[in-house]
């Protein structure tokens, strides 16, 4: 028996994240039995660029399915082992270890619950997204990291999230120029998202195309800087580059 009581995925890359302290003072989450499973409280999420956390990580989760006590679950999730095949549980598990700040014991859990097959759309998207991310931000296997995103544009090739994802996962590899296609993409489809102006702007500067960057990151430029104290550390970083290659014009 499988089930779960949660909201909608959320399937928008963060420009804002919430605020919390890192992995080791993060606070382990309350294990609760309800009758048929257990109620899980959990801490705020760190930021994790381009990873897709459920939603209500910083909140409740109600998980039912077939185990035997909360002993079982906590000893599940320190040995890393998977107590059901439900896709719910394993959600909650890879967001838990992303949370914590050891998100390569995410990578099996998700690769795994892929090669098992029998996830909706939605979920295999944030797991394949995911995935590549991890690949590529964990283990540096850029290359990895692309095959798994692109097996998942081909279904998906208007998908924004993955597109976006692409061409961060280029950045990390050191390859600017090939970025540019897919986050352009990306930010047509979006109608401009500011957050996707700014990876683009970023991969148009690091290929030395300071004139193409600007005319991405100057009309979101008063947008992200209203959101700089909640920004995600790796889109501040590549606000804060931008902003001492491309100061304002009437700054110059």
């Amino acid at each position: 028996m499988t089930r779960l009581t949660i909201g909608t995925f959320f399937l928008c890359t963060a420009l804002l994240c919430p605020v919390s302290s890192f992995a080791q003072s993060i606070a382990r989450p309350t294990i609760t039995q309800i009758r048929g499973g257990f109620f899980i409280e959990w801490v705020s999420p760190i930021e994790i660029a381009a990873v897709q956390l459920d939603k209500n990580m910083a909140g409740t989760l109600e998980v039912m399915f077939d185990v035997p006590s909360v002993d079982f679950i906590k000893n599940t999730i320190d040995t890393r082992q998977s107590p059901t095949a439900s896709p719910e549980m394993i959600t909650a598990l890879a967001d838990y270890w992303i949370v914590r700040g050891k998100p390569e014991r995410a990578i099996p859990l998700y690769e795994a619950t892929l090669k098992q097959g029998n996830l909706d759309d939605q979920r295999e998207l944030v797991f394949m997204n995911n995935l590549a991310m991890l690949y590529s931000q964990v283990h540096g296997n850029h290359e990895k990291a692309i095959e798994i995103v692109d097996s998942a544009l081909e279904t998906r090739k208007d998908n924004v999230i993955l597109l976006d994802t692409k061409g961060l996962i280029l950045l990390n590899s050191g390859d600017p120029k090939a970025a540019v296609e897919p986050l352009t993409r990306a930010v047509e489809l979006s109608c401009q998202l500011p957050v996707y102006c700014l990876h683009l702007a970023q991969a148009l500067h690091l290929d030395g195309r300071d004139s193409q960057a600007r005319r991405y990151f100057d009309p979101v430029r008063n947008q992200l800087i209203a959101a700089v104290p909640n920004m995600a550390k790796e889109n501040k970083a590549m606000f804060d580059s931008l902003q001492r290659a491309l100061p304002p014009i009437n700054a110059q």
